[in-house]
Parts: C-alpha cells; sequence; structure tokens
C-alpha cells in the first residue's frame, strides 16, 4: 500500500504547528511540513526554541509520520551549509525527502549546488528530490532528469508533481522511459485539462499555488500516473484549492482526504 500524505501546501497558511494539529484531526496519519521558509508569510521553526518545542510536542502526541519537508530552491547564491539545521530537525522524526524546485539558469553551477546539498543531505539519511515546474529554470520532466542524472549521487531523485507534470506538456506515459529507483515521491492533485499556451506564467504560478482541484474533480489522468509510478512510490496531496479557502484547516485537510480516498478506492 502507498504511504498517504497531506502536503504543507494544502494548508499552508497554517503554519507547520497548524499542519500537524490540523492534520491529525482530520485523520491523516503523514504529513509534510515548509521548514524552510519560502514565502514572507511562511513561519521558521528552527532557530526558535518555543517553535522547535511545538512542533518536537505536536509530532510526538499526535504520533503523525513526517514524510517530506521544503522549500529547498537551488538558487545561485544558496548557502547550503546553511541548511544543515533544518536538515537534522527533520531527519530526527523520520522525514524521508527535500524537495528541490531549480531556480538557476546556469547549469554548471546549480548542478555543483545540487551535488553538495545532496552530500549534506546523505548525512541525514534524506534523499533530495529534483522538483520541475513550467515557471522555473527546470521546466520539465527531461531537464530534472538531466540534474539527477548528473549529479551522481545515490540519493539524488525525482519528486513528480501531476500539476506540473500536465502544464510542462507531459505525461505520465513519459515517466515509463524513467528508472523507477528515481521517482520517489508523487505530489498529487487534479487540474482542468491542458491547453498548451493558455496560461502566462503568472498564472501557471498562481494555479499552482491557490487553485489546484481534489483528486477525482478535474480531468488529468491520475490513474495513468499511479500506474506509470513504482507501487510503492508515496503520494503527498498537494491541493490548495480556492473552493475550499473559506474553510479551516482542519476541514480542508478533511476534505482533501475524504476526496483523495474516494478516488483511490474507485477502479
Amino acid at each position: 500500500m502507498r504511504q498517504l500524505s497531506l502536503a504543507a501546501l494544502s494548508i499552508l497558511d497554517a503554519g507547520p504547528a497548524g499542519q500537524i494539529v490540523a492534520s491529525a484531526a482530520a485523520g491523516w496519519n503523514c504529513v509534510g511540513l515548509r521548514l524552510n521558509p519560502l514565502l514572507q508569510t511562511d513561519i521558521a521553526v528552527v532557530g526558535h526554541v518555543e517553535r522547535e518545542a511545538e512542533v518536537i510536542g505536536l509530532l510526538e502526541k499526535t504520533g503523525l509520520s513526517l514524510l517530506e519537508i521544503g522549500v529547498f530552491p537551488i538558487k545561485p547564491d544558496m548557502d547550503v551549509a546553511a541548511l544543515e539545521p533544518v536538515l537534522a530537525f527533520a531527519a530526527r522524526f523520520g522525514a524521508r525527502f527535500v524537495v528541490c524546485p531549480v531556480e538557476d539558469a546556469d547549469e554548471t553551477r546549480r548542478l555543483a549546488t545540487f551535488q553538495r546539498l545532496c552530500d549534506l543531505c546523505a548525512r541525514h539519511r534524506l534523499d533530495a528530490l529534483i522538483e520541475f515546474n513550467p515557471y522555473s529554470a527546470c521546466a520539465s520532466l527531461a531537464e530534472a532528469l538531466k540534474i539527477v542524472r548528473a549529479a551522481q549521487r545515490a540519493n539524488a531523485a525525482l519528486v513528480i508533481d501531476a500539476l506540473h507534470l500536465s502544464r510542462s506538456g507531459g505525461h505520465p506515459d513519459d515517466l515509463r522511459a524513467v528508472d523507477p529507483a528515481l521517482l520517489k515521491l508523487v505530489h498529487f492533485c487534479d487540474a482542468t485539462p491542458f491547453t498548451p499556451g493558455a496560461k502566462s506564467v503568472d498564472e501557471l504560478r498562481r494555479e499552482s499555488r491557490t487553485a489546484r482541484l481534489l483528486p477525482g474533480e478535474g480531468a488529468l489522468p491520475l490513474r495513468a500516473l499511479l500506474a506509470a509510478l513504482p507501487a510503492d512510490c508515496p503520494i503527498s496531496v498537494e491541493a490548495p484549492s480556492a473552493w475550499l479557502a473559506g474553510l479551516s484547516a482542519t476541514e480542508r485537510a478533511r476534505e482533501t482526504l475524504r476526496a483523495t480516498k474516494a478516488f483511490l478506492a474507485t477502479p
């Protein structure tokens, strides 16, 4: 059976502590957390004693497993060594994956940065996963695969985002040519049909962050996607939905779990 987790982006506004509380109350047994702040609104936990203690206490109290942490963009000025406290904190709770979008167009530099990050992650038994998306410096599956292969690190792999695969013009069948060992995680959601060139970069970014659909609500080939992935590839449901924005974090987490389980239970 695939591990099922709620990604941080689905209820990002709740913050790490709130994400744990809401996920547990909704019935999830696994969660992803944004422990490396990306947006100004993101809450920093590591390095803040009271926040660290709160997250530690909640993870221990709820018994939730920690699957992934994010987000670690590969940037020209990325200070890899400075990330060690966050990685060590996550590893303490058995986290498996670090999610890495790419924001450096220089192929030589970004590869070297990613290799350093892989080496640091390896010390904490974490896999570093490249995430492609059509509005980043790594816009396609082919580009992401090139980086992972060139890294030549045993813990370098891919996260496949259902929305990004669609919006980059890809299809689940494309994954069948990829070494299954590199397909470590799927970010799962649904969306409207893909129309080439229909959305601007800003619209793609906005859709990704605020307007995804829950599994089964849209037109993405999700069953084909699951069939193309290894049978044990964990599912992290990343579905921030404008339709649910008025609900509490717990209600959104509960509705996301309901829709996901209903989709997975239907042949």
